[in-house]
Order: structure tokens, then sequence, then C-alpha cells
């Protein structure tokens, strides 16, 4: 039970603009070639980039080194190859991926390192931390990097942890680009991510023909970091959406209400989120399969409170507690906690 002299509302925008103030290591954001400036609602300004690249920009595509073709990474991948990118990559988890984007021209090496040493650019979408420190920080794989190759991460991680691959690889003379998504496997498909860009401004400049490959929505935010941390407070909210809507499901289910009247309603109404909407009828048909990952969800909102550890959070925290308790379903869709309220569509 958490006590307040004073009550926050939970899972509220005050709850997530006390994480920002007090939790986040935001930098000043720097002015970057050919973005524009905005006012955002915490008062502070950030640059948004628009999608156009500059008109002096080079127009040799560069060879792309791509690991991680998960649910999200295959179709990023694709799209890149697609744009005329020579794209590569070497088996790491599962081969059926790199197989299925050969017909389209992905080349494949035998190691992760081999694949570096053809690229100018690496890109990584990895699942956490420890897989991001293991792949990244790693000797025999900084070592065989070109010259002033760049790497952009774009996996959700904590701020610390990509702090730590910049400075490793800043000591070997390559920049790296911060750059985590959200859009779902949908918005990878159709290349419209949006794309919470930090680190090295002008280097985030040089990079944007091949991000706006992938998205459309590319934001600068700060330094290094800056853009993990946004993207987990963005993945809190959508966690906290999700729960909320496998209540609002059962509540429904249980009145007899027509579930797919009250769908078309709640999206005309102020009720509606993109959780909502992406989540609701997964939840009504028992279909899990494919989307995000519970897992990764809980992790995400882990990284969150992480942010906001000394912080009253009670929304959030109970929300973590929930997806703990439905670990059995980690590798089915985060509507998945749907199945904590009810046992018929386990």
């Amino acid at each position: 039970m958490f006590l307040f002299r004073r009550v926050v509302p939970a899972g509220s925008f005050l709850e997530i603009l006390m994480v920002y103030r007090h939790g986040l290591r935001l930098e000043p954001p720097v002015k970057a070639k050919s973005s524009r400036q905005c006012s955002h609602f915490f008062g502070k300004q950030s640059l948004f980039s628009t999608n156009k690249p500059d008109k002096g920009a080079n127009v040799m595509k560069q060879t792309i080194a791509f690991f991680g073709l998960g649910a999200m990474g295959e179709p990023m991948a694709a799209n890149l190859l697609k744009a005329g990118y020579p794209v590569c990559t070497a088996i790491h988890r599962s081969r059926a991926a790199a197989d299925r984007l050969a017909d389209t021209g992905l080349r494949l090496f035998s190691s992760p390192s081999e694949a570096a040493a053809e690229a100018e650019v690496i890109i990584t979408i990895l699942p956490a931390d420890p897989e991001i420190r293991e792949f990244l920080i790693n000797d025999q794989f900084a070592g065989a990097l070109k010259k002033g190759a760049v790497l952009i991460d774009m996996s959700s991680c904590t701020a610390d942890c990509i702090r730590e691959v910049e400075s490793y690889y800043k000591e070997r003379g390559h920049a790296v680009i911060d750059a985590p998504v959200s859009g779902g496997v949908s918005g990878a498909e159709q290349g419209t991510l949006t794309i919470f860009g930090a680190g090295d401004p002008e280097m985030f400049e040089t990079m944007r023909p091949i991000l706006a490959t992938m998205g459309k929505e590319l934001y600068y935010l700060g330094g290094c970091g800056t853009g993990k941390s946004f993207k987990n407070l963005n993945n809190l909210l959508s966690v906290i959406n999700t729960v909320v809507t496998s209540e609002a499901c059962r509540i429904a289910e249980h009145e007899g209400l027509d579930l797919n009247l009250l769908y078309d309603i709640i999206n005309a109404s102020s009720g509606t989120s993109a959780s909502f909407k992406g989540r609701f009828k997964r939840m009504t048909k028992g279909d899990y399969q494919g989307g995000f990952q519970l897992g990764l969800a809980r992790k995400d909102l882990g990284n969150a409170l992480a942010l906001g550890k000394e912080l009253p959070l009670p929304m959030s925290r109970l929300a973590y507690e929930l997806l703990l308790a439905a670990k059995a379903y980690d590798q089915e869709d985060m509507a998945a906690v749907y199945k904590l309220f009810d046992s018929t569509k386990a």
C-alpha cells in the first residue's frame, strides 16, 4: 500500500511530469542542421526533425549491417532494402528472417564481425540491456568496424546502457545514435514509425535519410540516452492503457454489452487510445499472437519505473505487478494480460 500526504493522480500526465522533472538527465537541446525548433509541453525546447533530407545530402547509399531481425527488425530491414540500401547481416538467433529477406538482396555473413566490416552504418534493435551489452561492448565486433562507421541503436533499453555503449565506441572513434522506435509491427512494415532520436545532432542529420526510410516522425531530443528515456515513458503509458482496456473489456463482457458497438463508440469518444484501438479486439477474440510481447512490455515498464524510483507511482507499479503475474504469457502480445481478468480467454 502507498501512503501520501498529497494524492497524485496515478498514471496521469502529472505522474509522467514528475518522472520527467526528477528522473531524467536531459541535456539542453542543441540546434541541429535543417531542424526546426518547437516548444513541447514540458516547457523546454526540443528539436523536431522533418523527414526531408538536406538538398545537399550525399545520395550515395551507405552499406548497412543490420542486427536484430525480429518482429520489428525484419520489416525495418526490408524497407531499407526496398529503398536501395545495401544491407547485410549475420545469423544471431534465427535464420528464418534472413532467408526471407535474402530474395530482396540481403547479404548474409558467417559472423557479426564480418558483416560489420562491410558497412558504413551499423543498426541494432535487440531485446534488452544484457543482449545489447553482450553484442556491442565486444572488442572483436568493435575492432572490425570501418574507420568512421556509425552505430544506430534502435533498441528499447535503459539510458545508462546506451550511454555505456556510446562511451565505449567514442573511445574507438565511432559515433552512436540513440534511436528507439514506436509504432508496432504495422508501423515497421509501413515505414511510419516514430523515432526518438538522440546523440550528436550533426550525425543525427547525416543519418536522417536512413532513419526516414523506416520512420515518419523523426524527433531529435538531446544527448545520447534521452531517446531511451522518452521511449520508456511512452511505453509506460501504453502498458497502463492496455491494463485499463482489459478491465473495460471484462466489464463489458460481464454486462453482455455489444463489444463491436462498444469498440466503435469508444474510438469516437474521449476514452480511446492507441492501446484500446490495437488490443481491445485481440482481447475479445483471444488473439494474442504476434504484436508487442508482454515480456518486453514489462521490461520497458521496469525501465520507466527505474527513472522515477524515488517517486510515488502507484498505478505504474501496480501495472508492473500485473504484468509480472502474467509472466506465463511473456511470448504473446501484451493484450494477453487480459487472461488475468477472464480465464476463458486463456
